[in-house]
């Protein structure tokens, strides 16, 4: 009964209110660190997520794992959507980060409520563009590479009220796109110089609301 209600009231905010296309969406659980899709392979189902996170994300040519984009609760993955509506396969890993549960609708069935529904077709539309917005933010600072700038905005970002920011190098290096040695080595000169400490699978910045401050 709870999860019945939480489809109905989540896909009614993504346009979906008859029942019979409600009835298509079933759901899904993965454990995290599960991959729900990777390169070649081809999108046969659309995703909203209920609860939990998804990674998206590019292996380089130098073999170094950059994150494009997250995915969370009430959200739909571009790529996914993209792959469907374009009968094209993946070109980047989606992995989960927590356990995740989601429902999701076969690809036919997407096509059929896009057709039949204009506030899903418009809820589509509009996750296009915030997605496509923040991706060209991710290339503007690749372009404009300031690592130290970006490990900064990072630790901000994921720093709780307390200033404890619960990420490893290795993942802050996936969010930049750059080597886990490279952010050992911008943490330890941020903690040279009395910013954070180090701790084990995290950091805590020593005065949030300073260091914050200008990020």
């Amino acid at each position: 009964m709870y999860m019945d209600n939480v489809k109905t009231t989540l896909l009614a905010g993504l346009g979906i209110r008859d029942n019979d296309a409600l009835s298509n969406f079933e759901t899904l659980k993965v454990k995290a660190g599960d991959v729900l899709f990777k390169p070649g392979d081809q999108a046969k189902v659309f995703l909203v997520l209920v609860r939990g996170h998804i990674r998206v994300s590019l292996i380089t040519k130098t073999d170094r794992e950059l994150t494009l984009y997250h995915v969370g609760a009430n959200e739909t993955c571009l790529l996914t959507n993209t792959a469907l509506l374009q009968s094209e396969t993946y070109y980047a890993r989606g992995t989960a980060e927590t356990d995740v549960e989601a429902l999701i609708l076969p690809s036919a069935k997407f096509t059929e409520a896009i057709e039949r529904s204009p506030e899903f077709l418009k809820f589509i539309l509009t996750d296009y563009s915030r997605r496509i917005e923040n991706l060209v933010a991710l290339v503007d600072r690749l372009a404009n590479r300031d690592v130290s700038g970006q490990l900064a905005e990072i630790l901000c970002q994921n720093a709780d009220v307390h200033g404890r920011v619960p990420l490893t190098q290795i993942e802050m290096a996936r969010e930049i796109g750059t080597a886990r040695e490279v952010v050992a080595r911008k943490l330890a000169d941020l903690e040279h110089h009395g910013h954070v400490k180090r701790e084990r699978g995290a950091v805590q910045i020593l005065n949030p609301d300073t260091f914050c401050r200008n990020v």
